[in-house]
């Protein structure tokens, strides 16, 4: 949500459920007939209110989107771009008063408002003004109360049934190398290894230039992401959880030990990008859109704007094929897991906020299907036609952004509403999608180059490499904390200085006898600032929170 978008992301997030919305009123006649009407409240008349975003070039005013809304609904949404270090300006707001009406926070943010006093209880509101709220929450419904049992935020929920379409592993080779290969199977850190290091033997350079043959964006995701997905684990950030469901932190874990000697076998052999630690998605970008990166742990929000550069300018065989790679043959995968919350920011109400019950209207209709096809599609007739039925998306509105890049932010596409979407794969109540990411959508935008190489492997899109989905309660960033781990959010803000300056170290490791130095010396210095204490506090956490699931299924 916080990245650039060239109009394939802001394509996919329109597809993936990733864009705007609003309130929801009794007597709109948009409103499906078989969803109940909420409760009596003026709700044409105009209402504005303040809700904070992390992307500048988000719209409201003068969109086809926002304007749709606002007719539906009297209600106008002010963003206010939180630019910089949002944590810093997250307690500044919380510490002087001068938020937003509506707040859009993780967890983690939520638990600091809700402290001082600045964001209201909501069940009372949406007993009397959200019955759709209630209806698509259905049996989870009870997963938004906190502990002392009110009700500080909402987030929507899946409603899909089915496997998104449009989802893509992380670990990315390019076309290129695999052709030569002759299109090899890589499902190993080994076999992922030894292509790219056979293809740079014979092409040390590309057009000039040095050849990159392993690169990634940054610290953070070599120590979370990229090791727990080569564990085929779901990815809860910095942490896992054990055969016994206790939450365990994934820095000083085995695999992470072994994805980190993955990474030192390229430093080792002149493979890994010296710019790998500080690269961040602006730099990343550029660098893999210059087509001379061979490989990386690219997730799928990255990707997005170097592979249209690369399109864009002919060098097709310098998309990335996205592979689920794994430590070795004894890996289970279980990575592609499928979440309640579809979002990690959520909605609250603050103090500051007038006729809050009209902002509850406003979610309450983005849980109706009329609301789900502005947010997902966008206005019949300027977005999408009705044939035979079904919605089908213009013409001009999958091009339209190749001719201009603001063209998503111009239609009123994208912004914090994000968190009230189905999601892909769920249908409404007329039998077609609420989103436009379908399988044959998604085929639909595939280019020849892309089709050809998926093919060798007898695939059709890049998800069909994923194993099948579990569903999970939700990702450990997305459950609500309690004071106790509130407390002891210390201890993991001290361990970032060690992650920082000891995982370069081991990677760049000159021997493997420095490897197992090094790596020793780093899980020393992690226990030492309690890092034990740390996993106690979610392991209770989220046997918790589980526990209150496992009584709701």
């Amino acid at each position: 949500m916080k990245k650039r978008l060239t109009w394939l992301m802001i394509l996919t997030l329109i597809m993936v459920s990733i864009i705007s919305a609003c309130g929801s009123e009794k007597e709109s006649k948009t409103n499906n007939a078989s969803e109940e009407p909420t409760a009596e409240v003026d709700t044409k008349k105009p209402v504005t209110y303040s809700i904070n975003v992390v992307d500048p070039k988000f719209k409201w005013t003068g969109t086809p989107v926002g304007d749709a809304f606002t007719e539906a609904t009297g209600v106008t949404m002010n963003y206010t771009p939180v630019i910089g270090d949002v944590n810093q300006k997250y307690e500044i707001w919380a510490a002087s008063g001068d938020y937003t009406d509506i707040l859009m926070l993780t967890p983690y943010h939520l638990q600091r408002f809700k402290n001082n006093g600045n964001i209201i209880p909501l069940e009372d509101l949406i007993d009397q003004y959200g019955p759709n709220i209630k209806k698509k929450l259905g049996k989870y419904y009870d997963l938004l109360k906190d502990e002392d049992g009110h009700i500080y935020s909402i987030y929507g929920i899946r409603q899909a049934n089915e496997s998104p379409a449009g989802t893509q592993a992380s670990f990315a080779v390019q076309y290129k190398v695999l052709e030569e290969a002759g299109y090899p199977e890589i499902k190993t850190l080994d076999q992922l290894f030894e292509v790219i290091k056979a293809y740079y033997e014979k092409h040390p350079t590309v057009d000039g230039s040095k050849t990159i043959p392993w690169s990634g964006l940054g610290l953070q995701m070599i120590a979370n992401n990229s090791a727990i997905s080569a564990a085929g684990k779901p990815d809860h950030g910095a942490y896992f959880m054990d055969e016994n469901n206790n939450v365990k932190l994934a820095y000083t874990s085995e695999f992470t030990k072994e994805y980190l000697k993955f990474l030192n076998r390229f430093h080792q052999e002149g493979m890994l990008d010296p710019e790998l630690f500080s690269l961040n998605q602006e730099t990343g970008s550029a660098k893999i859109a210059q087509g001379r990166v061979l490989g990386g742990y690219f997730p799928q929000w990255l990707l997005s704007n170097p592979e249209s550069t690369l399109t864009a300018t002919g060098k097709t065989d310098s998309l990335y094929a996205k592979f689920p790679v794994l430590l070795n043959d004894g890996v289970e995968d279980k990575a592609n897991a499928m979440v309640l919350p579809s979002s990690s920011n959520y909605w609250s109400i603050t103090d500051k906020a007038k006729k809050p019950e009209r902002i509850i209207q406003f979610i309450d209709y983005l849980f109706t299907d009329e609301g789900q096809k502005l947010i997902n599609w966008g206005v019949e007739g300027a977005h999408y036609d009705v044939v035979d039925g079904k919605r089908v998306r213009k013409q001009e509105v999958i091009d339209g952004p190749n001719e201009n890049p603001d063209y998503g932010y111009n239609q009123g596409f994208g912004g914090p509403v994000v968190v009230f979407s189905y999601g892909d794969g769920a249908k409404l109540d007329d039998g077609d999608y609420a989103t436009s990411s379908t399988r044959e959508s998604i085929k639909s935008l595939l280019d020849p180059k892309t089709k050809e190489v998926l093919s060798k492997y007898n695939k059709e899109l890049w998800s069909d490499f994923l194993s099948e989905p579990a569903l999970i309660p939700a990702f450990l960033w997305q459950v609500p904390r309690p004071e106790y781990v509130q407390d002891i959010q210390y201890i993991f803000d001290d361990l970032q200085p060690i992650v920082n300056k000891e995982v370069p170290r081991i990677i760049m490791s000159k021997s493997d006898a420095d490897f197992e130095q090094a790596w020793t010396s780093f899980v020393q210095a992690v226990e030492k600032k309690g890092s034990k204490t740390l996993e106690e506090a979610y392991t209770k956490m989220w046997q918790e929170y589980t526990a209150k699931f496992n009584e709701l299924n």
